[in-house]
């Protein structure tokens, strides 16, 4: 607990005043009944000090309320907002593939599922950052622009599915260019994007915008790039069909690795090969490295008010000492 207006408490020395003044206070002299035989004293005689006691509590109360006592009620973490990041990740049909290793080669996944199992696990670990999602295939949607929402962007990955037959195709130089336009009304200065297919780039729309003219534009709105190659680099490769789940050997187009390292190399980032999960989660930890948000987040905590609670005892405090001065403990000048 906490108080807000600490000095108030200097008022807890008046505690003592209402006794102080009962004591003081000018009083008659009655005839003596010394001649008398004394008789015991009653319990009401003993509680005669009450009533002061009772408004003494009373102005302890008041001075506890005056210095607003508070408990924690809450934390909420607002985002430093140091670095503004966009995924453009790639769900074209060749991402369904299930070649994936995972849980150190016991099992198979697809390359879809692995990528965003490992972009949430990264997503959890910036939180002071804005982080956007862009989906493509053959044609880009923004799924999420820069946000500090988390839990609403992990859901949206959670729901992401490949393209369908009609939208089948990798458009790498749109999605990028997509990616660029919500980056551009992103509050922090710092911004990247991380790229992530395991295609080449084929596009089916007309006038698509060429990878390397992506990338020129990045740098010069001053975006990093990462590029991660994801799957095999190509040919034969043992893996499930996804229908029946049965194991197959499959014949798949690896990642246009050139042409990812290029995209990288204009924009002054990095470019990775990850073609199981641990390789995946280590790609995305060094991308972690490297963009470190130069702005903590701030931490702000929630108080819950106590003072009603001192005032109210006050009050009753003050009502008790009213009764018992009408009544039995009444004293006449």
């Amino acid at each position: 607990m906490r108080f807000a207006n600490p000095g108030w408490l200097w008022l807890l020395v008046l505690i003592p005043l209402p006794w102080l003044f009962e004591r003081l206070r000018s009083r008659i002299a009655w005839p003596s009944f010394g001649a008398f035989p004394a008789r015991r004293r009653t319990g009401w005689v003993w509680l005669r000090a009450l009533p002061a006691v009772l408004r003494g509590l009373a102005l302890g109360s008041l001075a506890v309320a005056l210095a607003r006592p508070q408990t924690v009620g809450g934390v909420t973490r607002i985002a430093g907002k140091g670095v503004a990041i966009v995924v453009a990740l790639d769900q074209s049909s060749s991402m369904k593939t299930i070649d994936f290793p995972a849980d150190r080669g016991t099992r198979l996944m697809s390359r879809l599922d692995a990528a965003k199992a490992t972009f949430t696990h990264f997503v959890q670990g910036r939180a002071d950052d804005l982080i956007g999602l862009v989906a493509f295939a053959n044609y880009p949607d923004l799924g999420c622009p820069p946000t500090p929402d988390h839990a609403f962007l992990i859901d949206l990955v959670d729901s992401l599915r490949p393209a369908l037959p009609g939208d089948d195709g990798t458009n790498i130089g749109d999605a990028m260019a997509l990616s660029l336009d919500a980056l551009l009304v992103a509050d922090p200065k710092k911004k990247v994007l991380v790229l992530m297919t395991d295609g080449n780039n084929e596009p089916a729309v007309p006038d698509p915008l060429d990878p390397e003219q992506a990338a020129l534009l990045a740098r010069d709105l001053g975006v990093t790039v990462h590029t991660i190659a994801i799957g095999h680099r190509g040919g034969v490769v043992q893996g499930v069909e996804p229908d029946t789940r049965l194991p197959v050997m499959a014949e798949v187009t690896g990642p246009n690795l050139p042409l990812l390292e290029r995209l990288a190399e204009l924009t002054g980032g990095r470019s990775f090969v990850a073609a199981d999960v641990d390789t995946l989660a280590k790609v995305f930890d060094a991308i972690n490295n490297l963009e470190r948000s130069p702005i903590r987040g701030q931490i702000l905590t929630r108080y819950d008010e106590l003072y009603a609670y001192c005032a109210g005892t006050a009050l009753a405090l003050l009502v008790l000492d009213l009764l018992l001065s009408l009544g039995r403990l009444r004293r006449l000048p």
